[in-house]
């Protein structure tokens, strides 16, 4: 696992760092660039998969009306293994009624012809839900979005 100070010169890593770096402008085409046509995208893993760009354009058209911006998604960590990069994240921004939402996730992305080719989230669907009705993030969470 490597922190994520400095360029580590991956492809995979470089990508995914556009991929974010689009989403923080919600430049939905930008990130829809970087994706194969038959993208596989787990917004959160458990619910049914998203297939196909245009459904996750849909999506992404939506989720970003509820974002406010201010969007600090980041990398704190990263590991890679043949196409699959894994990275350890955090997601902060305020919402559209102005409430702060910050939470440690981890995500998946699987690669095919230097686009991604699956998107996997994982993120805890309650602690989103509870800071969005008013609840403190738990002071043990605080180290991990830091």
């Amino acid at each position: 696992m490597t922190e994520n100070n400095a360029s580590s010169g991956s492809t995979q890593l470089a990508t995914v760092e556009a991929l974010i770096a689009a989403w923080k402008c919600k430049d939905v085409q930008g990130v829809l660039d970087l994706l194969c046509e038959d993208v596989e995208y787990h917004f959160l893993v458990g619910e049914r998969p998203l297939v196909g760009k245009e459904w996750v354009a849909r999506f992404l058209d939506r989720f970003k009306e509820h974002i406010g911006d201010t969007n600090d998604w980041r990398i704190a960590r990263h590991a890679e293994a043949g196409n699959l990069l894994l990275i350890e994240g955090i997601d902060d921004y305020v919402d559209t009624e102005g409430t702060h939402i910050r939470y440690p996730y981890m995500g998946a992305f699987e690669f095919r012809d230097g686009l991604i080719h699956r998107w996997r989230d994982y993120a805890d669907r309650t602690l989103i839900a509870d800071q969005r009705a008013g609840k403190a993030l738990p002071d043990w969470l605080v180290p991990l979005v830091a």
